[in-house]
């Protein structure tokens, strides 16, 4: 209606109160065809076609719980369609926990820093060194997911000789993404490929030290930053390469 101030509300709920105290006697001798007609009335004024329009832009799942809402709404009720809504909500979240954004890391010409190399086409890796990033906190619903995905990043690759996890995104785990990770340790080192870690947070940190895997890993194969997993890679090819 163009109200812009808390005064409106203040005289919508005004109304609102004196129409039940004083006006119920009316309303009992109205035909409930009418009372029905001011009801879904009041409730088209409350769905706007153009919020829907621009959810709808969005993210087509964010709209499919928008309508699926309305309709749990006007099927069963506010309380259990809301309550339907928020189920489906962490549906929703633990599909996209379950398959998050993955990426073997490069160099671009001119552009600091190591970036998806899906992303550019002129980007390039160290050779023998494959740095992988996994985009959520590792969890029941995409351990396996995780596991899989990970090792499929040393395909692309020949003789690779280190395997390193860039953790930023990964803020924490739970015990089946630590036996997930406890796995995918056993196979490097049945492959030969050392594993590190870079950019752990402390959280994860104390995860990995209570699923007992920072003895297994190695708290020399956790790097603060990706620049120095990269030097302690390239020193260790030169220590290699050197004679005697």
């Amino acid at each position: 209606m163009g109200a812009r101030t808390q005064l409106y509300s203040l005289t919508a709920l005004a109304t609102v109160v004196l129409t039940v105290l004083f006006a119920g006697p009316l309303l009992a001798g109205f035909p409930k065809a009418a009372l029905a007609a001011i009801v879904v009335y009041a409730a088209l004024k409350l769905v706007d076609p153009r919020e829907f329009r621009r959810i709808a832009k969005f993210r087509r799942s964010e709209f499919f719980l928008a309508v699926s809402t309305l309709l749990a709404v006007v099927a069963l009720g506010v309380l259990y369609g809301v309550l339907a809504a928020v189920g489906l909500s962490i549906l929703d979240l633990l599909r996209r926990l379950a398959r998050p954004h993955g990426a073997v890391l490069g160099f671009v010409p001119g552009v600091p820093g190591m970036h998806d190399v899906g992303d550019y086409p002129d980007a390039t890796t160290e050779p023998g060194l494959v740095i992988y990033r996994y985009d959520a906190p590792l969890c029941f619903a995409n351990a396996d997911d995780f596991r899989r995905r990970a090792l499929a990043a040393l395909d692309g690759e020949k003789r690779v000789e280190w395997f390193v996890l860039n953790a930023e995104a990964n803020v924490e785990l739970d015990i089946t993404a630590a036996d997930a990770l406890r796995g995918i340790c056993d196979e490097l080192r049945h492959r030969g490929i050392t594993f590190a870690l870079a950019r752990v947070k402390q959280e994860l940190r104390e995860d990995l030290e209570a699923a007992d895997l920072l003895g297994l890993i190695g708290s020399g194969s956790l790097y603060p930053t990706l620049p120095s997993v990269v030097e302690a890679f390239r020193e260790r090819g030169k220590a290699h390469a050197e004679p005697g």
